[in-house]
């Protein structure tokens, strides 16, 4: 874990129909660093008082350059912290502490095909647990949802990194591929294929029920949890997720940041 000052290097906006709006930040730092698939930064823009306190985002690119690194974030603009990041231009600079948390085991993958479920920003904590499969030469299949077209985000990088036919997409608009939730494809594909390991990251009630549907199926699923953090490494306890336990409750807490943010789905109390 390194915590130092980036350069922005880029920074660009999209939005979408459901005016939702997406930012690709890319940003230089001074030290060499390998961050794991599924690991995330915490960040701010330097000098930055308001919001206080940084924002955690999923790595989605790392590239050595040097004695350099280069890494790229997805975000969604949401409120006042990524607000201030929309707003960062290329020269400015960044507080970047990273990586943090733990990552996807891709060697379940090993004799299987990786399934990876991304729904709208999701798809920035899989990008690189699909360059890493594809690297080692691993089937891999990616099922990504969104709204509409503009909220499937990274989807152009993905085709250059994975076959077409290994690429199923789902909007509830019905603008691109299949109309209708991610979840759908996904379970009618897992009815006929079961030598599968899940790798998923969006939101709470995709993840949930694809953990019914992988539970189900009898097969292997990770998730990488998304939770509000302050601090990112274990301090103040605002990322806490209930986790199944032998005790009274059935439960008890562990925390995304440290913990996590990945998590077998058979370890998740919903």
């Amino acid at each position: 874990m390194i915590d130092t000052v980036a350069r922005v290097e880029s920074n660009e906006l999209s939005s979408s129909a459901s005016a939702r709006v997406y930012g690709l930040l890319r940003l230089r730092l001074d030290v060499r660093t390998a961050p794991r698939p599924g690991q995330f930064a915490m960040l701010k823009p330097n000098g930055c008082l308001e919001p206080l306190l940084r924002r955690a985002m999923a790595y989605y690119r790392c590239e050595q350059s040097g004695r350099q690194t280069l890494v790229d974030f997805i975000y969604q603009v949401l409120g006042r912290g990524t607000g201030a990041l929309a707003k960062l231009r290329p020269g400015e600079k960044v507080d970047i502490l990273g990586p943090l948390g733990n990552s996807f085991d891709a060697l379940e993958a090993d004799g299987r095909e990786a399934l990876l479920v991304a729904g709208g920003v999701g798809s920035a904590a899989l990008f690189m647990l699909a360059e890493e499969l594809r690297h080692n030469q691993r089937r891999v299949r990616l099922f990504i949802g969104g709204a509409g077209e503009r909220d499937l985000c990274g989807l152009e990088d993905f085709e250059v990194l994975l076959e077409r036919g290994n690429i199923v997409t789902a909007t509830i608009d019905g603008s691109h591929g299949a109309k209708g939730l991610v979840t759908l494809p996904f379970e009618e594909y897992l009815h006929k294929n079961r030598e599968v390991v899940v790798y998923a990251c969006g939101p709470d009630a995709m993840l949930h029920r694809i953990s019914q549907i992988a539970s189900t199926s009898g097969v292997p699923a990770q998730f990488s949890l998304e939770a509000p953090m302050a601090c990112g490494f274990g301090i103040c306890v605002g990322c806490a997720v209930a986790v199944k336990a032998d005790c009274a409750e059935g439960f008890v807490y562990k925390k995304v940041c440290t913990d996590g943010p990945v998590f077998r789905s058979e370890e998740l109390s919903w």
